[in-house]
């Protein structure tokens, strides 16, 4: 067949294939952090070689598919809710292609390579906005092991982590396009590697200059598994009475057990404990007799204690969910109710705190954490130390327990994340590992951190989102400057 009537090169294809398998691998339940450097390195190197701008959305349902074989069944979604998602999930990085494919070669060579990843920031930025989603979508968050490197996202957040990953491969393409012959990309080749060298010598810099010297707490996680799904086996069935009741030796049998593991963990050092996401259950007419009991339990072994609870409501889908952080005086510091949740809240979306002789320590619960702007407050209010219960599944272990965690160098506090059926992680502000278990892989489900009793500030915690907005306002640009020119021409016309 002759060149020139072919749809797509052989090679062209490969490069699609290559990079929708590689994109299966970026996050989720099988994330290989080189993957999220190579795939969008081939699916732009796809994008650009194309003759006609619409053959490069070829990649739409490659990617879609791609997307869905890591993630598939991972959340509690119906398959038609999934596949909708899956779609709409594509859209930004194929949005991506097609805005480098148009602009890359109309601009000098240097603000070519920027299109994609400015492009991808300001998609990740609106993506991570979104309550369904947050920051669990974003390929940066698949570089969590990647210490050195992570220490960007003090100053940047996660969007300067994104934008390394799209401009080291939209060079790379300007280097393939032109033959591979550096001389040929010099200027944009000194400007990206004198960058990148900035980023990962100033990271490693901070990882020895700037490690935490503060005296430690130790913080202890409790997690008793549940023996059924109260969510969906009482709530979501509008919580009748009679229904709920049916298991209320289990229940008190289950919180009972959470005093116990309490117990040991104070035994062996522990003066901050708290449980994992809705560990203990309560009716509501039993909530004060509770709180009592666990005023008691703080003041008679003198820790912070923090049981994280599940209230059952009565003819209603809505709960609390949420954790009561009591002093060793046993007096209720505060209470915060988990604000970004599937379920109604009743949230008013503060992050509160309590000053204790070991820093300051806030909460959040699961989802909350994989939303920048949330965490920011405990950032500004000098936070030192996110106490975090959560509730995960085996799919998604132990990638979102990582994306909540970029919260921590984001906003310069230690963090400690104790997951019912997960990864409880805690990591200090640098994201150093402190402490590591999966839930699926002990009998003993507490976990216990010398956690750093001092944080830091840092850039993005002072600034916020700058470093997005700015890319905003490049592709605005790069808009509004098309915009302008076409009705120049036309008017010449």
């Amino acid at each position: 067949m002759d060149k020139g009537k072919r749809i797509y090169e052989p090679l062209d294809l490969l490069w699609l294939a290559l990079g929708t398998l590689l994109f299966t691998f970026v996050g989720w339940r099988w994330n290989m952090p080189i993957a999220a450097w190579l795939s969008p390195l081939l699916l732009i190197r796809f994008a650009r070689h194309q003759d006609r701008w619409y053959k490069a959305l070829l990649a739409f349902p490659l990617i879609a598919v791609a997307g869905a074989a890591n993630k598939w069944n991972t959340w509690d979604m119906d398959w038609y809710v999934q596949v909708v998602l899956f779609l709409l999930l594509a859209v930004p990085l194929v949005a991506a292609l097609l805005m480098d494919r148009f602009f890359a070669r109309r601009l000098p060579a240097l603000l070519g390579t920027l299109v994609f990843p400015a492009v991808m920031v300001v998609f990740d930025l609106v993506v991570g906005q979104w309550p369904v989603l947050g920051t669990i979508i974003s390929p940066a968050t698949s570089q969590f092991d990647q210490t050195a490197l992570l220490q960007v996202t003090a100053v940047t957040g996660l969007w300067g982590l994104t934008f390394l990953l799209g401009w080291a491969a939209s060079m790379a393409n300007l280097w393939w396009e032109h033959g591979f012959e550096v001389r040929r990309v010099a200027r944009p080749a000194v400007v990206f590697s004198l960058v990148v060298l900035v980023v990962l010598l100033g990271g490693a810099a901070r990882l020895a200059l700037a490690r935490p010297a503060a005296p430690t707490v130790r913080v202890a996680g409790v997690t008793v598994p549940h023996g059924r799904d109260y969510w969906s086996e009482i709530i979501d069935l509008a919580t009748p009475r009679d229904l709920a009741h049916q298991f209320e030796g289990e229940i008190a049998a289950l919180n009972d057990q959470l005093f116990v593991e309490s117990e040991k963990v104070v035994a062996g050092g522990a003066q901050v404990v708290f449980w994992s996401e809705g560990n203990g259950v309560l009716y509501e007419e039993d909530e004060a007799a509770f709180l009592a009991r666990a005023q008691d339990f703080a003041r008679q072994h003198q820790v912070y204690f923090a049981p994280a609870l599940l209230v059952l409501h009565y003819g209603s889908t809505s709960s609390d969910n949420k954790l009561v952080m009591i002093t060793p005086a046993g007096e209720i510091a505060f209470t915060y109710v988990k604000t970004i949740s599937w379920y109604p809240t009743d949230s008013d979306g503060v992050i509160r705190y309590v000053d204790t002789p070991y820093g300051r320590i806030a909460a959040a619960i699961c989802f909350d954490m994989d939303f920048p702007t949330l965490l920011r407050q405990a950032a500004r209010q000098d936070v030192d130390i996110v106490i975090v219960p959560a509730f995960d599944s085996e799919g998604i272990k132990p990638y979102h327990t990582q994306v909540g965690l970029f919260r921590a160098v984001e906003g310069g506090f230690s963090i400690v994340r104790q997951v019912n059926t997960g990864t409880s992680m805690a990591v200090d502000y640098q994201g150093n590992v402190l402490a590591y278990q999966d839930y699926f892989r002990t009998a003993d489900r507490t976990m216990m951190a010398d956690v750093p009793t001092q944080g830091t500030r840092t850039v993005y915690g002072v600034l916020g989102d700058w470093f997005a907005y700015a890319n905003g306002l490049f592709v605005v640009g790069l808009i509004g400057w098309e915009v302008y020119t076409r009705v120049r021409k036309g008017q010449r016309s």
